[in-house]
């Protein structure tokens, strides 16, 4: 096995042997000079340096031209090999840091699958060579990711006290009781106890939704009539379009059906109530700078989501 700490290892620099290379590849000082913006005596000096170290003439001149001699023909093999080398590590680098390829994977909860496509959409036509994976997730599964350190971030409903992360708030979710448009109740000033018999649709055990209304359902003593548990925003989407009950859903899911007048908010007392979604990784997670920017227009999105929920429960 070579020698790692030998003298050419200890003593030359990196810059040196990017001059010798550039100087034996051209068979010149001064195109070495031009190529490297350097002066020629600073280009003259680094090899004279790289000779000392070797204790070896590198290049002999005869008239005008440059050649290598035979300790500078062995050197210029090696410095071409670590030349290249590194820059093969760069590119390596450079696609992790999602400068030329690479990939950002994050996960979110169901509730916030729905605006985060616009921003994959704007981020790759300014990254068109960065993969985004994007999975979707009740709070379980993104906890388990977490702990696993399966992904680069995570948008979730409420920051995990349990766990080392980072988190910051991305966006307010405001969670209002719904109804299908045409339901009786529609449009009518309601208390959460004139609620008590209406078929309720509940999202399944592990939804951070579920336990979070659960609480607030516990707290005011109101006993939902649960009449379908479903798995998902989706089927809950579905349920209330065949008008099969009511619930309590995040509202930005269901902007499209409401403004287009096939869901509706209920006018309950006390609704709607302001989660939010929150943006987190574990603590001394190095993010790469196409993750970096992907969470900047992330956040940019959640800035203006805040916004529009604001202006239309004011």
């Amino acid at each position: 096995m070579p020698e790692k700490n030998s003298l050419l290892a200890r003593s030359a620099t990196l810059r040196q042997l990017q001059v010798f290379e550039s100087i034996a590849r051209h068979s010149s000082f001064s195109k070495a000079a031009e190529e490297l913006h350097l002066t020629q005596p600073t280009v003259s000096m680094q090899v004279k340096k790289l000779s000392e170290v070797l204790d070896s003439p590198l290049f002999e001149q005869i008239g005008r031209k440059v050649h290598l001699t035979a300790a500078g023909k062995a050197l210029y093999e090696a410095s071409n090999n670590i030349l290249q080398q590194l820059s093969q590590a760069e590119q390596k680098i450079n696609h992790l840091k999602g400068f030329s390829g690479g990939s950002v994977r994050f996960t979110v909860i169901s509730t916030a699958q729905y605006f985060v496509p616009k921003v994959i959409h704007e981020f790759t036509q300014t990254y068109p060579d960065v993969t985004v994976i994007m999975r979707v997730g009740n709070k379980e599964s993104l906890l388990e990711r977490i702990q696993q350190n399966k992904d680069d971030f995570y948008l979730l409903g409420q920051p995990p006290e349990d766990l080392n992360v980072e988190s910051s708030q991305l966006s307010v979710n405001p969670l209002a009781f719904v109804a299908n448009s045409h339901h009786p109740l529609v449009g009518k000033t309601l208390s959460i106890a004139d609620l008590s018999a209406e078929p309720f649709l509940m999202r399944e055990t592990g939804s951070g939704i579920r336990a979070h209304i659960e609480k607030v359902f516990e707290a005011r003593q109101f006993q939902p009539n649960i009449k379908m548990v479903l798995g998902g925003i989706e089927p809950i989407r579905l349920g209330l379009l065949q008008n099969l009950g009511i619930t309590v859903a995040s509202i930005p899911t269901l902007m499209d059906e409401i403004n287009q007048g096939e869901i509706s908010i209920l006018d309950v007392k006390g609704f709607p109530i302001n989660r939010h979604w929150y943006l987190a990784y574990p603590k001394g997670k190095v993010l790469s700078i196409a993750a970096e920017k992907l969470i900047e227009l992330l956040k940019q999105e959640g800035e203006k989501l805040s916004e529009l929920a604001f202006n239309k429960f004011r």
